[in-house]
């Protein structure tokens, strides 16, 4: 996906105001040092106002300033320090490289998350009847994970990986509820017949993503975009993967975190209906 920051700025750079143009000028400077800044600190910086910022992405064709810094988070990947996976590679020097990559793919996962929208995620979470996790594909893996995790927490979880089943389901849900809709294109079309239906149903949504100009990611009330990119021996979608499972792991903790010794007290029931099978570790 091409979202090369520069080459978007310098041309519309003819068309932008002067204090457009300021913000362009510190941007284009500066873009190495800004994957974690907010609007106000970038405001700031720059010397422009915080209105000046917020209108900016929406130039460039971002729908929002979240998914502007999920561009240049990408862009700046693209020029990465990490080296991609070579035929004659020794296995430990495999392994380092895998390792580093996965590493810089969860610290550009947090550069991307903005406290508002964790905060708006764990309230859909924490205050929903019930809460389905949907993904096909590669994305079924994450939406299992992120079930599995759940249901350690003193909510109603479901799950279904048969897609019928899930498409099924989407219909029962309503505005008590909550989905979380995991693809990593956003463009897959049984994906977004999904969340057709639980939009017509009314359900808020919870979107990870790692498109934000996806068809997927308008459907979301809060979004989360994963990291991708390309190597030569690993696919994006393997790399999204990385991203995704931590987005689950940060949802999870936070949903536990607002449950305190209630969800102390699931997982310690579960802990001791499951050691019955295991006797030994008693």
């Amino acid at each position: 996906m091409d979202l090369d920051i520069s080459k978007r700025i310098k041309h519309l750079y003819p068309q932008l105001g002067k204090q457009s143009k300021k913000l362009a000028d510190y941007i284009i400077e500066n873009g190495s040092k800004l994957s974690a800044i907010t609007v106000s600190e970038l405001a700031n910086q720059s010397d422009v106002s915080i209105a000046t910022v917020s209108r900016f992405p929406q130039q460039l064709g971002y729908s929002s300033f979240s998914q502007f810094k999920w561009s240049m988070v990408n862009d700046l990947a693209a020029t990465s320090s990490v080296q991609e996976v070579e035929a004659e590679d020794a296995p430990k020097v495999v392994a380092k490289k895998t390792l580093e990559s996965n590493i810089e793919t969860l610290n550009g996962t947090f550069n991307l998350m903005q406290g508002k929208d964790l905060e708006n995620a764990r309230d859909l979470l924490v205050h929903a009847k019930n809460i389905e996790f949907f993904g096909l594909g590669g994305s079924n893996i994450v939406a299992l994970d992120a079930y599995h995790k759940f249901l350690r927490v003193p909510l109603n979880v479901l799950h279904d990986s048969e897609y019928h089943m899930a498409l099924m389901q989407s219909t029962r849900m309503d505005k008590n509820d909550c989905a979380v809709v995991i693809s990593h294109t956003g463009n897959d079309s049984d994906t977004l017949l999904l969340a057709e239906s639980l939009k017509n149903n009314h359900v808020p949504m919870i979107v990870i993503t790692s498109f934000p100009e996806s068809p997927l990611a308008s459907y979301g009330d809060v979004k989360f975009f994963s990291i991708s990119e390309d190597s030569k021996f690993r696919s994006e979608a393997l790399l999204s993967l990385t991203s995704q499972l931590a987005i689950n792991d940060c949802l999870y903790m936070l949903t536990a975190q607002y449950f305190g010794k209630k969800a102390d007290k699931v997982l310690a029931n579960m802990r001791k209906t499951i050691l019955k099978k295991h006797p030994e570790n008693n």
